[in-house]
């Protein structure tokens, strides 16, 4: 009776140990902003372009409000784009003559909702944020040629689809967009100043610097260098916004690793089906093809394979049910060195690396791999190896790094489960 009170406390003991491991795990999710479910939300990158495809359609609706409404108040404290071969008598003819703003704007108009409602019809994203940059890059260009050219007020707009450009695309694309802008630019003022295209209409005040090369030459230097610093600067915001992301991504993907191994226990005590669990997660969340589970034997002198699991992708495997070995000797090659050291091993190139097994290595096939210790109260009690043999892709370091905790975290679990069993028994 006693032994049986003692096995039942002793199993609420450890029940009660893994769920508080669990719910730590859970903790640290949260205080790293982490949603437990991030990492399988594989539309999280359309999502977010969506999201930025969205807020640049209402910066352009503002932008296509903006001109013509900019254009009014201007004409109502008189200040006005002459036409050198039409004169206005009155503001509403002035209004009227401004026809290709109002266009311009409406088009810009039509656009947008076009996107809109593209976006609602999941239609392709890439080629929408390519049209954006631009198509607005040529509205633009004209917008900028019907209020002054060279001395328009409103050469800043370039600035937008060079800002998409970024957000949107890529580095290079934003400098792409910042080089047409200042090139199209230029061809405007150029073909002013030769009087090679007419200047529809101007601000009289810019008459006589219309026809200054320096006047030509310093605006095309100033908005140059201003499109070519917003490119650089927004490329960098979003190279390191994308950096953060991708750490937040690996957190999240740690933290629900540990929480799904720590969480074995919850839907089973059997050490067979816990083995497995902590195998399939570490396949699914880390996405590799291939994963094997050594555990140390009774005498703690070796190694023996106890799991092998393949990614669902892998509908054949060419091999499985092995049987392996290992003393727990350095000649014995880098899984028993893993063990012995207690230190993780990310292997890039196993052709040139001199600890490889050499006979396990022609057995299961050369490819890129890592394994990593798995400990329970400072003591090895086995040995976690991954590869991608399938996609021939290496282990990189930042998932090297998840494996070695998610490794330590799997050895308490398997501990706990094999406490469960002896209790059981």
């Amino acid at each position: 009776m006693i032994e049986r009170s003692k096995t039942l406390a002793l199993r609420s003991a450890l029940r009660a140990i893994d769920e508080l491991t669990a719910l730590l795990t859970s903790t640290r999710a949260r205080i790293a902003h982490a949603d437990l479910g991030l990492v399988e939300a594989a539309a999280r990158p359309a999502d977010d372009m969506v999201a930025k495809i969205r807020l640049l359609i209402w910066l352009r609706y503002g932008v296509d409000v903006l001109v013509p409404v900019t254009l009014y108040l201007l004409a109502i404290e008189g200040l006005q784009l002459v036409a050198p071969t039409r004169q206005h008598d009155n503001l509403g003819a002035y209004l009227v003559s401004l026809w290709p703003n109002w266009t311009l704007a409406g088009i810009g108009l039509v656009i947008n909702g076009a996107y809109q409602l593209m976006l609602q019809r999941r239609a392709s994203l890439r080629p929408i944020a390519y049209a954006q940059v631009w198509m607005d890059i040529f509205l633009f260009a004209i917008m900028v040629y019907t209020t002054g050219g060279i001395s328009s007020p409103f050469a800043f707009l370039f600035t937008v689809p060079i800002l998409a450009a970024s957000l949107l695309l890529s580095f290079r694309a934003a400098l792409q967009a910042a080089a047409t802008s200042t090139v199209l630019l230029a061809a405007v003022g150029w073909l002013q100043y030769h009087a090679w295209i007419p200047s529809e209409r101007y601000f009289e005040a810019y008459r006589d610097l219309l026809r200054s090369p320096t006047y030509l030459i310093a605006m095309i230097t100033l908005n140059g260098v201003m499109y070519f610093l917003i490119a650089f600067v927004s490329g960098a915001l979003s190279r390191t916004v994308h950096e953060h992301e991708r750490t937040l991504q690996r957190r999240a993907n740690e933290a629900t690793m540990l929480y799904e191994v720590s969480n074995s226990l919850q839907s089973t005590t059997r050490l067979d089906d816990v083995l497995v669990q902590i195998m399939d997660t570490v396949i699914h969340r880390l996405g590799i093809d291939h994963a094997l589970m050594y555990l140390m034997n009774d005498t703690v002198d070796g190694l023996d394979l106890k799991v092998e699991r393949f990614n669902a992708r892998i509908t054949d495997p060419p091999y499985g049910n092995m049987r392996v070995h290992f003393e727990l000797k350095r000649e014995a090659g880098l899984t028993a060195i893993c063990a012995l050291e207690k230190e993780t091993f990310n292997v890039t190139d196993p052709l040139n690396h001199p600890l490889i097994n050499r006979d396990l290595a022609i057995k299961l096939g050369i490819n890129p791999f890592a394994v990593a210790p798995m400990m329970a109260r400072g003591q090895v009690i086995g040995v976690i190896g991954v590869d991608r043999r399938f996609q021939n892709g290496i282990i990189t370091h930042a998932e090297a790094q998840i494996l070695s905790v998610v490794a330590n975290q799997a050895g308490l679990t398997i501990q706990n489960a094999k406490l469960y069993e002896r209790g059981r028994t």
